[in-house]
């Protein structure tokens, strides 16, 4: 086992958790910070559209009047 300060120090600072990865530099960080955010944006920019979509999709098929057919289990009383 090797008990050395610094194989135990880059072992647990390092973003890849195994002896000898290097730890990742104050502007990778930044940057890998700024497209985690980014893609979270993103995806709550697409949820939001899809719910947008949605709401028509269903504002329109509720001014055709258009109704779900009941399954055969509520038909049936299930």
């Amino acid at each position: 086992m090797n008990n050395m300060f610094p194989h135990y120090n880059a072992h647990m600072n390092s973003p890849i958790s195994y002896p000898g990865s290097r730890r990742e530099t104050e502007i990778e960080y930044i940057f890998r910070v700024a497209r985690e955010k980014e893609a979270v944006e993103k995806a709550e920019r697409r949820k939001a559209k899809i719910a947008s979509l949605k709401a028509a999709l269903t504002a329109l098929l509720h001014k055709v009047r258009f109704v779900r057919t009941p399954s055969l289990h509520s038909q049936l009383g299930h």
